[in-house]
């Protein structure tokens, strides 16, 4: 099996990176990291001490909780509102042999079903086929709709994902995840 190939990506300052494991980065575990996010979104508030707790018992639940498909490989937490509902978004990469938007059409509808409601080709991006769709499929009672980048580059998919039942904040952060996913650089670029 080959190694996907090394990236980096620009997050907007109202997102956050979430560790999907430990120890990462200088956090030795879960707790620590969730001790900083909360000193670090409250600093300066005044917020009590249940605020905090309820914050810090938030992004214990985000780090702990899978994502919706599995083997995400980074997890993105949008800060602006917190004490709202969670804004979660999720990067997989995986090898694949598409080479075409129709092929990146169908890997958009991976994991929920579904159909393609738009898409959009996305240019000035580092992948050699990008595209941005809005998938809307029915899961239970819920309708859930998803917007969905995706490149493919040397054999292996991209793909930054959010899901939501809220076609308001699935428009609100379309344009923010959009700008994450064409900053996606890669080592031979850099």
């Amino acid at each position: 099996m080959a190694v996907a190939p090394t990236y980096t990506l620009d997050l907007d300052r109202n997102w956050l990176p979430v560790p999907l494991a430990f120890p990462w980065s200088v956090f030795p575990g879960p707790e620590q990291w969730a001790d900083e996010v909360v000193d670090s979104l409250l600093a300066g508030t005044g917020v009590p001490v249940e605020g905090r707790e309820q914050l810090r018992a938030s992004a214990l639940t985000l780090q702990a909780m899978p994502g919706p498909l599995p083997g995400a490989i980074e997890r993105f937490w949008r800060t602006e509102y917190v004490g709202g509902p969670a804004i979660i978004a999720h990067l997989y990469v995986t090898d694949a042999a598409a080479a075409t938007p129709e092929d990146l059409l169908q890997l958009a509808r991976a994991g929920i079903g579904g159909r393609v409601q738009t898409w959009t080709s996305l240019e000035g991006t580092a992948f050699t086929v990008a595209l941005q769709a809005v998938v809307i499929a029915e899961i239970g009672d819920a309708t859930i709709a998803a917007v969905r980048h995706l490149g493919v580059r040397d054999g292996y998919v991209f793909l930054l994902d959010f899901l939501t039942e809220d076609p308001l904040v699935l428009e609100a952060v379309q344009d923010e995840l959009s700008a994450t996913f064409r900053s996606i650089r890669f080592k031979d670029e850099q």
